[in-house]
């Protein structure tokens, strides 16, 4: 755990851990961050979930304002930067951050690597629909994406997906101002021309940004300008509707009286779609699982990034990501 990243630090991460060890008996953990601070926060928790938390000492810190450039060249010893190295090492299976998603991909990119064949690595993770999931990439990663980038980000996600879904068959879109085939960029039309002669992608075509919470597809590419608008917008909406949830105009007896009869199930849906439930996003293409969390995530929301930590380190997506991109290289030499 990078201890440091985010708006809580430290504040947020340490009672996340306390929660997952107590869940997970057979789970150990790296803090990484000033030790003065890990340490008093550590002495609020019970003496067997302590011995279950190790801190590794780091007095350099990464901060939003950090640069990618100055956390390569200045920010060697980070909490995050020596983190990535733990899981470079072999000593941890993933590693999560609410750190700077620059800095974090820069350090990645050095410290990790990229898998074989990835150009750029991309930010995805699956989200709710209305009867099961989809999972969204790019979020934020790559502003700039040329149609083979995002034909790669659609080979990362299925993969993704089929970990985090358990599902096999996959349907794939690509998301667009509108489902008609000459809509969109230059590029993103190029992309759906390349996806759809890949016999390897189950390409349906375009979709749009209703589309993505309604289910139509199992996953959705795009890049990281629109995913980031799209995922931050609806988190916007939820937390909207979640305040208004809780407020009925007092002075109107037949909205009050409506508004108790719909409560209890508002409240339901609140609770299910809250975004701090589906906090984590997993930076695909890189040799090792990392797991990007909101820069203000609650404990709440920190430990959801770890539950999908875990969930990507037992299921060695990294692994399984370079097998795929291997044998999609292998496939375009051989028909080279």
């Amino acid at each position: 755990m990078d201890a440091m990243g985010g708006d809580l630090g430290p504040r947020s991460v340490v009672p996340a851990c306390a929660r997952f060890i107590a869940r997970f008996p057979k789970a150990e953990l790296k803090l990484f961050g000033p030790r003065s601070q890990l340490q008093s926060l550590l002495l609020d928790q019970p003496p067997a979930l302590r011995e279950r938390m190790e801190i590794v000492c780091c007095e350099q810190v990464i901060t939003q304002e950090c640069n990618p450039v100055q956390a390569l060249r200045r920010k060697r010893e980070s909490s995050m930067a020596r983190a990535l190295q733990a899981v470079a090492d072999g000593e941890c299976g993933a590693v999560v951050t609410s750190g700077n998603t620059g800095a974090l991909l820069a350090l990645g990119r050095s410290i990790l690597g990229t898998v074989p064949g990835v150009r750029r690595p991309a930010l995805g993770k699956s989200i709710p629909t209305a009867d099961s999931s989809c999972f969204l990439l790019d979020l934020g990663a790559n502003i700039d994406c040329t149609a083979e980038d995002l034909v790669q980000f659609a080979r990362l996600g299925v993969e993704a997906q089929r970990v985090f879904s358990g599902r096999e068959s996959l349907e794939v879109a690509l998301l667009n101002i509108g489902a008609e085939e000459h809509k969109g960029t230059e590029e993103i039309r190029r992309a759906g021309q390349l996806l759809g002669a890949d016999p390897t992608i189950n390409y349906v075509g375009f979709v749009e940004g209703h589309d993505i919470f309604a289910g139509v597809v199992d996953v959705v590419v795009c890049n990281g300008l629109m995913g980031n608008v799209a995922m931050k917008s609806a988190e916007g909406v939820i937390r909207l509707i979640g305040q208004k949830t809780f407020t009925i105009d007092k002075k109107a007896p037949i909205k009050r009286f409506f508004g108790q009869l719909a409560i209890n199930l508002l409240r339901k849906w609140r609770t299910q779609l809250e975004p701090g439930r589906y906090n984590g996003a997993s930076f695909l293409g890189l040799q090792g699982n990392v797991i990007k969390s909101h820069g203000g995530a609650s404990s709440e929301a920190f430990y959801r990034a770890m539950l999908t930590a875990r969930e990507c380190a037992e299921a060695d997506l990294a692994g399984r990501l370079d097998s795929a991109m291997s044998a999609v290289a292998q496939r375009q030499m051989g028909d080279g």
